[in-house]
Protein backbone atom coordinates (compact mmCIF):
# COMPACT_ATOMS: atom_id res chain seq x y z
CA UNK A 1 0.00 0.00 0.00
CA UNK A 2 1.13 3.21 -0.68
CA UNK A 3 1.50 6.43 1.24
CA UNK A 4 -1.18 9.39 0.17
CA UNK A 5 0.60 12.19 -1.87
CA UNK A 6 0.18 15.78 0.72
CA UNK A 7 0.36 17.59 -2.25
CA UNK A 8 0.43 21.12 -2.01
CA UNK A 9 -0.58 21.25 1.74
CA UNK A 10 2.64 21.53 3.64
CA UNK A 11 3.74 23.94 0.99
CA UNK A 12 0.69 26.07 1.98
CA UNK A 13 1.26 25.41 5.35
CA UNK A 14 5.16 27.11 5.40
CA UNK A 15 3.95 29.82 3.29
CA UNK A 16 1.18 30.63 6.03
CA UNK A 17 3.60 30.96 9.04
CA UNK A 18 6.17 32.85 7.27
CA UNK A 19 3.22 34.95 6.41
CA UNK A 20 2.29 35.14 9.91
CA UNK A 21 6.56 35.56 11.22
CA UNK A 22 6.43 38.01 8.51
CA UNK A 23 3.87 40.56 9.78
CA UNK A 24 4.96 40.09 13.39
CA UNK A 25 8.80 41.49 11.72
CA UNK A 26 7.08 44.12 10.33
CA UNK A 27 5.90 45.00 13.64
CA UNK A 28 9.40 44.31 15.72
CA UNK A 29 10.53 46.96 12.85
CA UNK A 30 7.55 49.56 13.40
CA UNK A 31 8.13 49.50 17.30
CA UNK A 32 11.56 49.87 17.04
CA UNK A 33 11.31 52.82 14.36
CA UNK A 34 8.78 54.72 16.39
CA UNK A 35 11.14 54.17 19.73
CA UNK A 36 13.92 55.39 18.09
CA UNK A 37 15.56 57.98 20.03
CA UNK A 38 12.42 58.70 22.25
CA UNK A 39 11.42 55.54 24.24
CA UNK A 40 14.14 53.40 25.29
CA UNK A 41 10.47 50.72 26.15
CA UNK A 42 9.48 50.45 22.86
CA UNK A 43 12.91 50.16 21.17
CA UNK A 44 13.11 47.22 23.46
CA UNK A 45 9.66 45.73 22.84
CA UNK A 46 10.72 46.36 19.32
CA UNK A 47 13.69 44.03 19.57
CA UNK A 48 11.76 41.35 21.34
CA UNK A 49 9.29 41.22 18.59
CA UNK A 50 11.78 40.89 16.26
CA UNK A 51 13.94 38.06 18.09
CA UNK A 52 10.70 36.16 18.69
CA UNK A 53 9.49 36.51 14.86
CA UNK A 54 13.06 35.44 13.61
CA UNK A 55 13.14 32.53 15.97
CA UNK A 56 9.35 31.29 14.16
CA UNK A 57 10.17 32.33 10.72
CA UNK A 58 13.83 29.90 11.47
CA UNK A 59 11.76 27.03 13.28
CA UNK A 60 9.09 26.71 10.69
CA UNK A 61 12.08 26.83 8.18
CA UNK A 62 14.75 24.34 9.98
CA UNK A 63 11.38 21.85 10.18
CA UNK A 64 9.96 21.78 6.79
CA UNK A 65 13.75 21.85 5.71
CA UNK A 66 14.57 18.96 7.89
CA UNK A 67 11.67 17.06 7.24
CA UNK A 68 11.05 17.79 3.22
CA UNK A 69 7.41 18.63 4.38
CA UNK A 70 6.78 15.55 5.45
CA UNK A 71 6.35 16.88 9.44
CA UNK A 72 4.67 20.52 8.67
CA UNK A 73 1.80 19.30 10.32
CA UNK A 74 3.54 19.06 13.64
CA UNK A 75 2.63 22.82 13.29
CA UNK A 76 -0.71 22.77 13.58
CA UNK A 77 -0.67 21.00 16.34
CA UNK A 78 -2.60 22.73 19.08
CA UNK A 79 0.51 23.84 21.88
CA UNK A 80 2.40 25.45 18.77
CA UNK A 81 -0.63 27.62 17.48
CA UNK A 82 -1.42 28.61 20.74
CA UNK A 83 2.07 29.70 21.22
CA UNK A 84 1.64 31.42 17.83
CA UNK A 85 -1.71 32.78 18.63
CA UNK A 86 -0.07 34.30 21.99
CA UNK A 87 2.95 35.74 20.22
CA UNK A 88 0.18 37.47 18.17
CA UNK A 89 -1.87 38.72 20.95
CA UNK A 90 1.54 39.84 22.78
CA UNK A 91 2.40 41.81 19.43
CA UNK A 92 -1.05 43.63 19.39
CA UNK A 93 -0.26 44.76 22.67
CA UNK A 94 3.01 45.87 22.37
CA UNK A 95 1.56 48.13 19.17
CA UNK A 96 -1.36 49.38 21.13
CA UNK A 97 1.07 50.83 23.82
CA UNK A 98 3.32 51.95 21.25
CA UNK A 99 0.03 54.22 20.04
CA UNK A 100 -1.01 55.16 23.42
CA UNK A 101 1.94 56.43 24.56
CA UNK A 102 3.35 58.35 20.86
Amino acid sequence: MSTPDPGLQPERTLLAWRRTALGLIANGVLLLASGHGTSDVRTGLGIVVLVLSLSCWAAVSAVYRRTGGAAIHALGHDRVLRIAAGLVLVVGLFDLYAVITR
